[in-house]
């Protein structure tokens, strides 16, 4: 009965993504935006306020720990590809113009959004929301910029090898790392009951960093060049993203950043990366997504109710959108390159889709995000991705090259 029932929702969610997801390319919008729209259609927004009978046919609640972990596998492995393809060479032989850009890029947003969160606080935190917490994680939701959609998005528009592409990828990949720095801090206050307790997790988290840059990837290194066979070779990376994932999970920190660490300790090695990237067709296809429609199968518009919460909605986005935008703007000004690449990096700089979504969900499990602010942050993480191709139109840059749906573009970003 249950394999039946979850076949059944992989048929609908399969069907569901590529319709919107091709609707999407059709106006020019990302395929991300699709899946993202997808989850929400499928959810209490839409298919539950329409038609809740079918919505509860479709996704009872028995069977949804089941498209959870099937969808934290399918993220497990998108962030254990994304962190192969980070080049962290090309981020350390950036001039410090390209550092000073991206730290006030996610400087700025993160001050505001952490400000504003003090007075949403009191009716919008969760349930197991500590001020500081609550403070921390909008703050970090406002300040992420997603590497992965950033960089297919700059290959639809023909400037990944312009210098206001290559630098904002630059800025998307330290922004991202920082992000990721900051939301460990959350998830190990919000495991941690006591100050000594916190002070474990986050030592135990240096700790497992530790261990994999020093011991596991020379070790990895040596298997690899030692090991002929290709699926042996495939076979030992899944384990160690599996026992890194289950390392993190455990210590209290969530599973992305051990597969994501994982991922970065890859050998360099260009047929050995080929080979791992291979995963990317079909958890793409097939386990990505269902990451999406979790999240919005959680996601309740409808708590936005009354004009007093949408203009709070409204502001958070207006927050967001400032926050990157000038934060970028402004320093590439002041550097004093044009004001149309100026403009170009912020607004490059404002997208924010997958990854964001995976620093809402954690936050909205660890019961930091109440129900409405999640909703109100997700309808901020989609608009603001939209946003992006509409205003590279209107500053002159076009669509050059179609790519296919999927992140593999990632890996041309970096040389």
């Amino acid at each position: 009965m249950l394999t039946g029932q979850i076949l059944l929702q992989l048929i609908v969610i399969l069907l569901v993504v590529q319709l919107f997801g091709n609707l999407c390319k059709r106006i020019g919008q990302q395929w991300v935006i699709g899946e993202i729209l997808a989850g929400l259609a499928l959810g209490p927004s839409l298919l539950g306020a329409i038609w809740p009978g079918l919505e509860k046919l479709l996704f009872p609640t028995s069977i949804l720990p089941t498209l959870q972990t099937l969808g934290d596998l399918g993220l497990a492995l998108y962030m254990f590809s994304l962190g192969s393809r980070l080049d962290t060479h090309l981020m350390l032989r950036q001039s410090r113009s390209a550092i000073f850009v991206s730290l006030s890029g996610i400087l700025l947003p993160f001050i505001l959004g952490f400000s504003l969160s003090f007075f949403l606080y009191p009716n919008l935190g969760g349930s197991k929301a500590t001020l500081f917490s609550f403070m921390l994680i909008v703050g970090t939701a406002m300040a992420i910029t997603a590497f992965p959609v950033l960089a297919r998005l700059l290959s639809e528009k023909g400037m990944l090898h312009t210098k206001v592409g290559t630098l904002a990828l630059t800025c998307a990949s330290i922004d991202d790392v920082i992000a990721w720095c900051l939301l460990a801090l959350v998830v190990a206050t919000i495991h941690s009951q006591g100050g000594l307790l916190m002070v474990s997790t986050i030592g135990l988290t240096i700790i497992f960093i530790a261990v994999m840059l020093l011991v596991v990837r020379p070790l990895l290194s040596y298997a690899v060049r030692h090991i002929q066979a290709s699926h042996m070779q495939v076979a030992l990376s899944i384990v160690i993203l599996l026992a890194a994932a289950y390392t993190t999970n455990a210590i209290g920190i969530h599973l992305v950043f051990g597969a994501f660490l994982a991922g970065v300790i890859l050998p360099r090695n260009v047929a050995f990366t080929t080979q791992i990237r291979s995963l990317d067709q079909v958890n793409n296809l097939l386990f990505l997504p269902l990451f999406f429609i979790f999240s919005g199968l959680r996601t309740q518009i409808g708590l936005i109710q009354g004009s007093a919460m949408w203009l709070i909605c409204l502001f958070l986005l207006l927050i967001a959108c400032l926050g990157k935008i000038l934060g970028g703007t402004f320093t590439m000004r002041m550097m004093g390159d044009s004001w149309r690449e100026a403009l170009s990096l912020g607004v490059l700089m404002n997208t924010r889709g997958l990854i964001e979504l995976i620093v809402l969900n954690i936050g909205f499990e660890l019961g930091v995000l109440s129900p409405t602010i999640f909703a109100m942050l997700v309808i901020m993480a989609v608009v603001t991705t939209m946003m992006a191709s509409p205003f590279l139109l209107l500053l002159g840059y076009r669509v050059e090259s179609t790519q296919p749906a999927s992140d593999s573009i990632v890996e041309q970003a970096i040389p």
